[in-house]
């Protein structure tokens, strides 16, 4: 999102290695909103993933309607320590589906939110899809769900500006991590990169970028890190 701000900016090789690099993969999320005791419903703590067909490496190519290969279940709302449920015990949680950008890509040439009927009907039967999945492996959890709503790669792009929805970044090629266009220090002054493109995708990733540029503006940091 910052290189893609910073087009005019900048020596021309080093906008050109960024931009030989490929997006990681989308996704879709269904979020939902719970009431009622759902630990007793079969809610936990840990992240299911579910791989029907037992591919572990695979996306949901035949959106909308087949099952998908593959899902991802997470209750937010358990982890969090501060989150006081109240008397209606008020929960949420996520399904997460890995996907390509090109089976929304027709659509992304609209204007946001000018998809048309038929892009509204694709996500309708997107998300009835994934909670086909969720309601076969948590029947009775499915009784409390009072609110869910399904977030296209389409969203990503719009809230985040992630390219091409890529929720991961930068795909994790050879090529991208031997790439010296992504270090913390950049070739324009006083522009630093953080994030997990800059390091490896994910948290830790991010976590290390963010040191990596605290030390590249002041080498010091390092040494209050170890004390």
């Amino acid at each position: 999102m910052t290189y893609s701000c910073l087009t005019k900016k900048g020596p021309a090789d080093w906008k050109a290695d960024i931009r030989g690099l490929p997006a990681s993969i989308a996704h879709f999320n269904v979020f939902l909103g719970f009431e009622g005791d759902i630990e007793a419903a079969g809610a936990t703590k840990a992240n299911h993933w579910f791989f029907p067909r037992g591919e572990t490496d695979v996306l949901w190519m035949d959106t909308p309607d087949a099952p998908p290969p593959h899902m991802t279940m997470s209750f937010g709302s358990l982890k969090n320590a501060a989150h006081d449920p109240g008397p209606r015990q008020k929960h949420t949680a996520q399904l997460l589906r890995w996907e390509d950008w090109s089976i929304v890509a027709d659509w992304a040439v609209h204007p946001e939110g000018a998809g048309g009927d038929d892009y509204t009907e694709f996500k309708r039967r997107t998300e009835a899809t994934m909670m086909a999945m969720f309601k076969e492996r948590f029947p009775e959890l499915a009784k409390h769900v009072v609110y869910k709503n399904l977030a296209a790669p389409l969203s990503t792009v719009s809230f985040t500006g992630h390219n091409h929805g890529a929720f991961y970044g930068l795909d994790v090629t050879p090529e991208r991590v031997m790439c010296d266009a992504l270090r913390a220090k950049t070739p324009i002054p006083g522009l630093y990169l953080a994030g997990q493109d800059v390091a490896s995708p994910g948290i830790p990733g991010a976590l290390w970028a963010g040191m990596l540029v605290a030390a590249s503006v002041d080498s010091g940091v390092f040494r209050i890190i170890r004390g």
